[in-house]
């Protein structure tokens, strides 16, 4: 069975980096006008792999990256290729790998097996120089009056970015919808509570997805579809007693959704964080808080169209918990592949740099997934940061192979596949288990190591 992923894996590289078509889609968006020895393809090895082995290259380095492939070529001629064409040439082959490097689902926990895939949605912000404002507008205050954005959508069961898009930083959660037409009916989307909007819930539900979502505060509940009034939650949620209740409500005003309301009443220390949090962000902000919005934080609060049969409530706990995943591939992607660290102050050579460290992501997530759970009966999990290190340390072999015969390509990733699954190994954790350790054992685990954000 390795031998079949290998095999595929070193077929899907073979033909995304195949210069033929690599320099056809160079020519076609006008980087590559006439016969030079850094064309297309050479470029886009030089870049994607030269920041994957240096997450935080240099114009010398890649200079020097460009002289291991064949190609002598000085920093400021680098620079100078770095261009709108080399931009659009990049848009375009991020667009191909994301649409190309795909892996199958795994079988994983029982409880997941139901859905077709397990969707986790959030985005990241990162400054950008001044002088990308006006294409990229800053959330303002104290940050960068430039930023960007990324919205992704991560396929938890094939371990791979489903959907990518790069906007401005001042762009809406709430009204994020371009995600929608890649969700598979029958499959689960796990969101942050900045993307809860009843319409876009709506939607999802009428597409056959399931979704989960906390509570957002200002969402009106209601217990039956014509009542007049809604619940007063606070009230409410104090009238509870057991730790976890489940109730079928409807949310909104107008909308009226129907679905699952759960509600976890949580330990007091874990209340104690959320409200110190709270606090914090609310001055960093230079807000006010009201005594409803510090009481609230004694109480998780969950919505779902899942029904009760398909996920117990301690199961629906372990599932939020798989939206810190994403959390951990933003910080992969920002301290690892130096996503926060985009260098010089040109347009074209920040969006260059962007695009090339984001194909390699794409490509270090591709060779990662099928080797997540691999060991998983010897209770061994793979660590996707443990295993960037070793794809880093791999890279100017992996550069040079590629392009070349397939066979060199198999017994390469092969030599990286087996670093892998022997380097790449996460620590076993008793006090403090993984997620997927908390999908297995939901049902034996406390609210304390159930609770997704303490």
């Amino acid at each position: 069975m390795l031998k079949l992923i290998i095999a595929q894996a070193s077929q899907a590289l073979h033909s995304y980096f195949n210069s033929e078509q690599t320099n056809q889609a160079a020519r076609l968006a006008n980087f590559v006008i006439r016969t030079s020895k850094l064309d297309g393809f050479v470029f886009l090895k030089a870049l994607v792999l030269g920041f994957l082995q240096h997450p935080q290259a240099s114009l010398g380095q890649l200079s020097q990256v460009c002289l291991d492939l064949g190609v002598s070529i000085t920093p400021q001629g680098i620079d100078e290729r770095l261009n709108e064409a080399a931009v659009k040439f990049l848009q375009v082959r991020l667009a191909s790998a994301l649409a190309n490097w795909q892996a199958k689902r795994q079988k994983m926990a029982d409880l997941l097996e139901n859905f077709t895939e397990v969707y986790l949605q959030d985005s990241t912000i990162q400054s950008l120089p001044k002088g990308l404002q006006d294409q990229f507008p800053g959330v303002g205050g104290n940050a960068s009056p430039a930023a960007i954005k990324i919205q992704l959508l991560f396929g938890f069961l094939s371990g791979c970015m489903i959907h990518l898009e790069i906007l401005g930083g001042r762009s809406s959660d709430t009204r994020y919808q371009a995600h929608l037409p890649h969700l598979l009916p029958g499959s689960l989307l796990i969101q942050d509570l900045g993307y809860l909007a009843l319409t876009i819930l709506q939607a999802i539900d009428t597409q056959g997805v399931f979704f989960l979502s906390r509570w957002k505060a200002d969402v009106k509940v209601f217990l039956a579809q014509g009542a007049e009034q809604p619940v007063e939650m606070l009230t409410f949620l104090d009238r509870q007693a057991p730790e976890v209740v489940s109730y079928v409500v409807y949310l909104g005003q107008q909308a009226r959704l129907a679905c699952r309301m759960v509600s976890v009443c949580l330990p007091e220390q874990i209340a104690s964080q959320r409200r110190r949090r709270l606090k914090i962000d609310a001055k960093r902000r230079g807000r006010s808080l009201g005594g409803r919005n510090l009481a609230l934080c004694d109480w998780m609060v969950f919505v779902t169209n899942l029904p009760e049969e398909q996920l117990s409530l301690r199961q629906i706990l372990a599932c939020y918990n798989l939206r810190w995943q994403i959390e951990l591939i933003f910080k992969l992607w920002k301290s690892q592949a130096g996503l926060k660290h985009l260098g010089g102050l040109r347009r074209e050579r920040v969006l260059c740099e962007l695009y090339a460290k984001l194909i390699g992501l794409v490509l270090t997530h591709f060779l990662v997934a099928p080797l997540r759970f691999w060991l998983i009966e010897q209770q061994v999990e793979i660590s996707a940061s443990k295993a960037r290190y070793v794809l880093q340390d791999r890279a100017k072999a992996l550069a040079q192979i590629l392009g070349k015969e397939l066979k060199g390509l198999q017994e390469e990733l092969d030599q990286l596949t087996q670093r892998i699954l022997r380097f790449a190994r996460k620590n076993k954790r008793k006090k403090h288990p993984s997620s997927f350790s908390r999908l297995v054992s939901a049902q034996q685990l406390t609210i304390e190591q159930l609770y997704p954000l303490a």
